[in-house]
């Protein structure tokens, strides 16, 4: 449709002006043609005129169109391993998938289906195996959320037994659904008899010597009555048995566990229950643990010229994380304790009545924190060691602490670190201060003076020796204010775990380091390692190709090239089968070519066996809660029709309006040709061109 206005109504009649003026001084003396014929001839002429004048004045056409967009149906299929272990009676699965195929046919030829299999993620596709470890149901509607939102959700066909164990509660999520959920509920809600080990509880990480505690979560349902044995084995070898007698039919008990700590390395822990006749799966009577076990914790001595309060708060704050040995000397050191330290600090040493001098080849090859006070002897201390000088010393005052921000020698949050900034003030040495060597500051001194940048607290590493200042005292401050704040001491002790860290920490020396992401991973995910390449100035090079094998116990063997990051590698082997695995890395570099060496778990997912009765609750609150309905396997032929009658399920209609330039329009062209060709065969016809 033309939208006219006053000024294009206009312009049309000085178009039709200008064709009929140029018609007629073209065609009133023409005597060639009879009179009818120069009629139609100046009627032609006048149109074609006429209609290019009135197209140059760009005339705007409404124009508008009408798409209908059918509704999409969503099918999504639980394709979990506990949809063929909880079968209820008379289910087959086999004809429950014949069945599924026929509803998606008939519901494909009235909308556009999209079907999925869920598992421990969303997959598109209708392969269904009844095999995936995990269910996910909260990620189907986050699926949808992230990739149908903009489209015509007619609704959504969820076949399941209601069972999760990744991810969150599905009705949640499905809240932000603006289409009906039909259920089609499998499973079987009944209680079947069975035992399993519903879940185990443990330390990760032990320290080799000390005793750990197990807690296994273990279950039974219908089993009243009946006795079972809970057996702890590693590598074949039972370590110990328990008796365990099943009380009622819906039996829960945790039982805790103590196992030794022997050798370093990662151990593998096998626990089984003693099968009961007729459960439901004994797949579930079994479950694994990896621990892994060091050599032994960090010591840090603390030595300290006097008694003092920051004494207590350090080793209460270190005593706090398990990884820490801490012993006290005042004043007087036993020798043996230096020697086995991986850290000492040095409190208020070196003194005047502490000078050193005995211990300094004890010390010489030890990561070392000094901590300053009143008495210290700063002249002394700045002989011993080549981070910090402080010269005409004098007294001592108190000064807070800024955090500096372009710290990175181990990790520090800066809002946390603000919050220790204002947590009191520490009282250190007056004077001046130069830092002797290359060194990162973590804190330096609040000062009146403009631009001074004294450093308060720094860390220096040369030849493989960390050694870290604090130029005051006052740690207990810190503490203090803190639990004043937010009755908690977890930022301080936060940072002095750090510090402690960094500087124990022993140096790795090895020009090819090949780690896993973790030490332990689940069956059903990617199994990811880093590696570097260190050339002989200690720099990171990538330019040589890593190849690295991995090897699975009694097992085949599979051979990776790690990819290239911007100066380090990186390996996704996969999902890779349950087990325990080394690797052996080899790259060259120059003339010389460089091994590394490990372990990793792959440790079986055993959670679809650990939950066997179906939860229908859930599949009927979905349904009810956003319109649709919940049906058993036996009622698939209706739910096409339940879907159709549904109110929500329908067309929309799409009508696209737009204004387009007259011009633009092809038929107006192929019009003036028609015009003009005419008019030039009639022409031709009677000879006159």
């Amino acid at each position: 449709m033309m939208q006219f206005t006053l000024f294009s109504f206009l312009w049309l009649l000085l178009s039709l002006l200008l064709g009929l003026g140029y018609a007629f001084i073209l065609y009133r003396q023409h005597n060639s043609f009879t009179e009818p014929l120069r009629r139609w001839l100046f009627l032609l002429r006048t149109a074609v005129v006429s209609l290019i004048c009135f197209l140059l004045f760009a005339p705007y056409i409404r124009q508008s169109n009408k798409t209908i967009e059918k509704p999409v149906i969503l099918f999504a299929q639980d394709n979990s391993a506990s949809i063929a272990l909880s079968k209820p009676k008379g289910f087959n699965i086999s004809s429950y998938s014949e069945g599924i195929r026929d509803l998606q046919k008939r519901l494909s030829s009235r909308y556009n289906l999209h079907t999925f299999t869920i598992g421990a993620e969303v997959r598109e596709g209708k392969e269904y195996h009844f095999n995936e470890q995990l269910t996910s149901l909260s990620d189907l509607f986050q699926y949808i959320s992230d990739h149908y939102a903009s489209q015509n959700v007619g609704a959504v066909v969820l076949a399941t037994d209601g069972i999760y164990n990744k991810g969150g509660n599905p009705l949640y999520d499905a809240k932000t659904l603006k289409a009906p959920v039909f259920t089609i509920a499998l499973g079987d809600t009944v209680p079947r008899k069975d035992l399993l080990i519903a879940n185990v509880h443990y330390n990760t990480t032990v320290y080799t010597g000390n005793d750990f505690q197990v807690e296994v979560s273990v279950e039974a349902y219908e089993s009243k009555g009946k006795n079972t044995t809970l057996t702890v084995t590693e590598g074949g070898r039972a370590l110990l048995q328990k008796s365990i007698s099943i009380t009622s039919d819906e039996y829960h008990e945790t039982i805790p566990l103590t196992l030794p700590g022997t050798k370093k390395g990662i151990h593998h822990y096998s626990l089984k229950l003693s099968a009961l006749e007729g459960e439901l799966s004994t797949r579930n009577n079994q479950d694994d643990f990896y621990v892994e076990m060091l050599d032994g914790k960090q010591k840090v001595l603390i030595w300290a010229a006097a008694p003092h309060p920051d004494i207590t708060a350090m080793r209460q704050a270190l005593e706090s994380n398990k990884n820490y040995e801490v012993s006290i000397s005042i004043t007087t050191v036993n020798n043996e304790d230096l020697r086995n330290a991986d850290l000492v600090i040095l409190h208020q040493v070196p003194s005047v009545s502490l000078p050193l001098k005995e211990q300094l080849s004890l010390l010489r090859n030890k990561a070392l924190f000094f901590i300053l006070g009143a008495q210290s002897d700063i002249a002394s201390f700045s002989r011993l060691q080549d981070v910090l000088e402080i010269s005409n010393s004098g007294g001592s005052g108190e000064v807070t602490a800024a955090f500096n921000n372009s710290f990175f020698a181990f990790s520090a949050e800066e809002e946390q670190m603000k919050q220790i900034s204002n947590s009191g003030p520490l009282v250190a040495p007056s004077g001046t201060y130069r830092i002797k060597s290359p060194a990162s500051v973590m804190f330096y001194q609040n000062t009146k003076q403009a631009g001074a940048k004294i450093p308060l607290l720094v860390f220096s590493e040369e030849g493989g020796r960390k050694t870290g200042v604090l130029a005051g005292e006052g740690f207990w401050r810190w503490r203090l204010n803190e639990f004043r704040q937010n009755e908690s001491h977890q930022l301080t002790d936060l940072l002095l775990a750090r510090v402690v860290q960094y500087l124990s920490a022993k140096e790795d020396k090895r020009k090819l380091r090949v780690y896993p992401a973790r030490n332990t991973f689940d069956e059903n995910e990617h199994v990811i390692l880093n590696a570097e390449l260190y050339n002989d100035a200690n720099e990171l090079v990538n330019k040589p190709d890593v190849s690295i094998t991995l090897r699975a116990a009694g097992k085949r063997s599979y051979s990776f090239i790690f990819s290239k990051t911007s100066n380090a590698y990186i390996l996704d082997a996969g999902v890779l089968p349950f087990g325990e695995y080394s690797f052996t890395a080899f790259a060259r570099l120059g003339d010389l070519s460089h091994k590394a060496e490990g372990r990793f778990i792959v440790s079986r997912q055993s959670a679809e066996f650990r939950q066997t009765t179906a939860n229908h609750q859930i599949l009927n609150a979905l349904s009810r809660e956003s319109g649709g309905k919940m049906i058993f396997p036996s009622q698939m032929n209706a739910l096409d029709s339940l879907i159709v009658r549904n109110e929500l399920v329908k067309d929309i209609s799409y009508e696209n309006r737009r204004l387009e330039e007259l011009i633009n329009l092809k038929w107006i062209f192929f019009l003036i040709t028609l015009l003009l060709s005419a008019e030039w065969f009639i022409r031709k016809r009677n000879g006159s061109l």
